[in-house]
């Protein structure tokens, strides 16, 4: 992380660091049923890539860079976006990623029903890596802050704010912080 984040004082650089450690050790310790037999490795809970808490948290910052490059928020693109038809946007198999990412989104009060039910805090745990896949992938396959027609970009735009509200959220009712930056 100190490679990446040259610009930032070391206070900053510090918290940022406390934030991914405590949600790598979280998720790593939520990803498991409560019945799992847990042998705790240092380098796959630090990972970036696979199921780890540093792995959701970069979506986050990957989404909120998307807001900042585009100069906006994701209030604004919402706003916005109830005055736009996505139906053309989410037509044929190009927008099969999207409407993925949709779906995934809008389950979170059934994955919050049956971690309540169940006692099973994993079943959000997996929500949320879920829900930054769909994110990643749908990041890689659209070019939102390039997009020319004014109603696809919001559109875009506004379904990254989704996943960034969605991924918030579930990460908070984990108790991990979503860092600004990583």
């Amino acid at each position: 992380m100190d490679a990446r984040q040259t610009g930032r004082d070391e206070a900053e650089r510090q918290k940022i660091a406390g934030q991914i450690a405590i949600g790598a050790l979280r998720y790593f310790m939520l990803k498991f049923t409560r019945n799992s037999v847990i042998a705790f490795d240092f380098k796959d809970a630090l990972s970036f890539e696979g199921e780890t808490g540093p792995y959701i948290q970069y979506a986050v910052v990957r989404a909120r860079n998307i807001f900042r490059k585009a100069e906006t928020t994701p209030e604004a693109v919402l706003t916005e976006f109830a005055s736009i038809d996505p139906a053309p946007y989410l037509e044929g198999e190009a927008a099969s990623d999207i409407w993925s990412l949709w779906l995934r989104a809008a389950r979170r009060t059934l994955v919050l029903e049956q971690c309540i039910a169940s006692s099973e805090p994993a079943n959000l745990a997996k929500h949320a890596f879920q829900l930054a896949q769909e994110f990643n992938n749908f990041y890689h396959r659209h070019h939102i802050l390039t997009e020319e027609d004014p109603a696809r970009k919001a559109f875009l735009l506004a379904t990254a704010a989704v996943a960034l509200r969605e991924l918030v959220t579930a990460l908070s009712w984990l108790g991990i912080e979503s860092p600004e930056a990583m």
